[in-house]
Formats: structure tokens, sequence, C-alpha cells
């Protein structure tokens, strides 16, 4: 697993997912889909990692110019990987790594007066096909806590069979992707250039 582009381009991401709970993390292949579609935008803009694993999203934002970059991951394993690691990165100036419920860490940085441009969203997935409810308490949490900037946009990962809402509270999706078994939706305020 490594970075693929930006300041920090080839480093490694040393995690062993056989000590980190057999975990899955994201294929190198949706992650450069991802900046691909993202584009220039992420450099100077802020990013939250809410469910990070082995952080490797969350880095690339870093490593590409986004500022700050928030991690968050319950499992406390992981967690202190990615706070090691972004010590060996010598980015602990533009990063936060914290070991929190989803919803908690939302909370906290809302408590903050914390809104982000960006805001990733890799929970566990939900196997079933259709329709799934997986991602509406967390959606409507970001919304109820204005963590989102006025130009922000919520990227959820799914399993590609899941039916995402096409609208959730004022947020619209403004553009959906699949990649074999993995699917990116993107959530925006209707008037927003998603990828400006």
């Amino acid at each position: 697993m490594r970075i693929i582009a930006g300041a920090m381009r080839g480093k490694t991401i040393p995690f062993d997912n056989k000590k980190y709970g057999n975990a899955e993390v994201t294929a190198d292949r949706l992650k450069e889909a991802l900046f691909s579609i993202l584009g220039e935008g992420p450099a100077g803009r802020s990013f939250l990692d809410l469910y990070s694993c082995s952080g490797q999203i969350g880095l690339e934002a870093l490593s590409r110019g986004c500022r700050p970059v928030v991690f968050n991951e319950i499992d406390r394993r992981r967690f202190l990987f990615i706070k090691t690691l972004t010590a060996d990165f010598e980015k602990n100036a533009e990063a936060e790594v914290h070991n929190l419920d989803a919803m908690v860490c939302v909370e906290q940085l809302a408590s903050r007066g914390m809104a982000f441009d960006y805001v990733y969203l890799d929970p566990p997935y939900d196997k079933n096909r259709g329709e799934t409810s997986r991602y509406r308490p967390i959606l409507e949490t970001i919304q109820e806590q204005k963590i989102l900037s006025g130009r922000g946009v919520v990227i959820v990962q799914h399993f590609a069979r899941n039916v995402l809402p096409a609208v959730m509270g004022e947020l619209v999706m403004s553009d959906e992707r699949r990649y074999g078994t993995n699917g990116l939706v993107f959530y925006s305020r209707g008037d927003v250039e998603l990828f400006g």
C-alpha cells in the first residue's frame, strides 16, 4: 500500500491487515479513481476521514495538499498505527488523529467550530442488495452538527449493489461511480460546483 501522488508520493503505508483485524481496505484502484475525480480540488482544503482504518485515504489527501486532515478510527490498534505513521511522516502539524465513535467525533469537531470541505465515509459495508439505511444516521448527524463547509462534499464509499438515497436533507447526490464491487457516491448542496 503506497501513497500515489503529491508531496509524500511513493511512501509505503505498512498496514498488515492480519495484525489489525482483517479489515477490508480500499483498493489502490478505487483510491486512484477517487483522487482522479477530485483533481486539483483538494489542495488547501480541509478533509475529514471519518472511518480511517489504515489511514490511506486521509494520507493521500494530506500528500495532495489538504489542510488540515482529520483522521478518526474507532479501533485502538488502527488508531495507534495512524498516529505513529503521521508522526513518522512528520505531519503532526497538519493532521489530527482521533479514536472515537464516528458520531461522537462529529459532535466534538462541531463543538470546536470545525467544518470540512471533504468528508469521507467508509464504514463497514452493508453487503445487501438494494436500499440501505447504513449511512442515514451519520449523514443526518453531519448536517445537524454543521461540520460540512458551504462548498463541502460528502463522499460515501459503499458496496456497489447498495442503493443510496438521491436526496438526504439538504444534500443531493451529485455523482455516482462504480468500480467492481465498490461504489462512490458524492453528496453536496444543490448549488455547489462539485469538483471546482
